[in-house]
């Protein structure tokens, strides 16, 4: 559709999108904004719906994931979706996160538009609330230099950075952030929900070459990174990977993709007589409470893998630090590759594993 640029306002950039959103409310074209915003300490930020334009004071690139947007979206939209126009910002994984929310039938975009924006990566909770230097989290990571090196893994080895599925695309890639913003309009509703904003024409050239670079970027770190982890294979080095494991189910529970109402390792399943587990050491001579963690991954992988998007929510929210992501990546990349399936890639394509195909996998058992 239409590419242009958001002029910067007084060379401050959460400023000039606090403004843009703050026109979106009241021009009546949506009822609510959802967006990151800080909380009153600066320490955080989390996803915050609005509705009054002068309680708007988002900070859309704050370096930091707490929750995924998308799976806030599935809470507020699954049981019924929204009556009024809701606009909601948010990053490449939280919207592709939501996309496999929206397939899964756990989300509903009536009356939702979607502002997708570029993300230069994350910090840690605890880096973000006590970050080092005289710069803010935000000012840091927009101006690049050290900040890579406190994000997370899950963002230093990103699939894409860029938004894709959305209404409107607001960039930082290709753009001099001094000057303005890119905007780019993907979609009839995206056009509408901007029409009356000040915006100038922009040469897309710039733009273009950008993200091709970041993506490239991207691919070659996430290549090194799943090869200097390939010799985590077999059962004794998951088992060993999985050693510090308190079966918290944590992981679980920030996953955006793991949606079911009671999991079955959170129920009466595994709720045995003492003298079944009394058997079961005799039978094996000893075994490691809590019981079943290792099944209880080997399970939750089955389920998610292929709709990871790898936004590394899984690894924030271990106690143990677990690096879950040194595994997960590679599963993921190689699951997805087998099924050529890219998770959010489009909110049409089926799931795998809903599909049946006559022609797949013909060569099973013959390699």
């Amino acid at each position: 559709m239409a590419e242009m640029m958001l002029p910067i306002q007084d060379g401050d950039i959460k400023t000039t999108v606090n403004d843009l959103l703050k026109g979106l409310l009241r021009s009546g074209k949506v009822s609510a904004v959802i967006a990151m915003q800080e909380t009153p300490s600066g320490k955080s930020a989390f996803p915050t719906m609005v509705s009054d334009p002068e309680k708007m004071d988002a900070n859309v690139f704050a370096p930091l994931l707490p929750v995924s947007t998308g799976t806030m979206i599935s809470r507020i939209t699954k049981v019924r979706g929204s009556n009024k126009p809701i606009t909601v910002v948010l990053r490449s994984c939280e919207m592709r996160a939501l996309m496999e929310l929206v397939k899964l039938n756990q989300a509903d975009l009536t009356n939702v538009t979607l502002i997708g924006v570029d993300c230069p990566g994350t910090f840690p909770m605890n880096t973000y609330s006590s970050f080092p230097g005289d710069k803010t989290p935000t000012e840091a990571v927009l101006e690049g230099g050290e900040a890579e090196k406190y994000m997370r893994s899950a963002c230093l080895s990103c699939k894409d950075p860029v938004p894709e599925n959305v209404d409107v695309v607001i960039g930082i890639y290709g753009v001099d952030l001094k000057k303005g913003l890119f905007i780019d309009t993907r979609t009839d509703a995206g056009e509408k929900l901007l029409e009356g904003i000040e915006l100038v024409k922009t040469d897309a050239k710039a733009r273009v070459k950008a993200v091709e670079d970041v993506r490239k970027s991207k691919d070659a770190v996430r290549a090194k990174f799943i090869e200097e982890r390939s010799d985590i294979k077999g059962i004794d080095k998951i088992t060993e990977f999985f050693d510090t494991c308190v079966n918290c189910h944590n992981c679980m529970k920030a996953c955006p993709i793991c949606y079911c109402k009671e999991c079955l390792f959170d129920s009466s399943v595994f709720d045995l007589e003492a003298n079944k587990y009394v058997a079961k050491a005799e039978n094996k001579g000893s075994f490691k409470t809590p019981t079943d963690s290792m099944l209880f991954h080997i399970t939750r992988f089955n389920h998610m893998i292929l709709s990871c998007v790898e936004c590394g929510l899984c690894e924030q929210a271990c106690p143990s630090n677990i690096p879950l992501m040194d595994i997960i990546i590679p599963i993921a990349e190689n699951a997805q590759k087998e099924f050529e399936y890219l998770p959010g890639r489009d909110s049409e394509e089926k799931l795998p594993m809903i599909v049946y195909r006559e022609d797949e996998f013909q060569d099973v058992g013959e390699k």
